[in-house]
């Protein structure tokens, strides 16, 4: 987590855990989570917050993926959050 947490930078960030309503965590490719950190929230796909944990919401919500390169929008989101500070 520490690791992750690192590179996340400001923005909230979804990390490839996902669920079905009521059902266990899995990650993106379908390997069940192990529950190595607490997943906070009601929703039904987890992203890193802003307070330096994971939390989960509605899987429509759009957010950066944090295992990808950052496109221009995600580059200019973050860029205004930096000088917007």
């Amino acid at each position: 987590m520490a690791f992750v947490l690192r590179y996340k930078g400001r923005l909230d960030h979804w990390i490839g855990l996902w669920r079905d309503s009521g059902q266990l965590w899995k990650w993106a490719n379908g390997t069940k989570f192990n529950n190595l950190f607490p997943i906070g929230g009601g929703g039904d796909c987890a992203y890193l917050n802003d307070v330096n944990g994971v939390s989960s919401w509605r899987c429509s919500s759009e957010r950066p993926w944090i295992c990808t390169k950052p496109d221009a929008f995600t580059e200019a989101q973050e860029a205004a959050v930096v000088g917007g500070s």
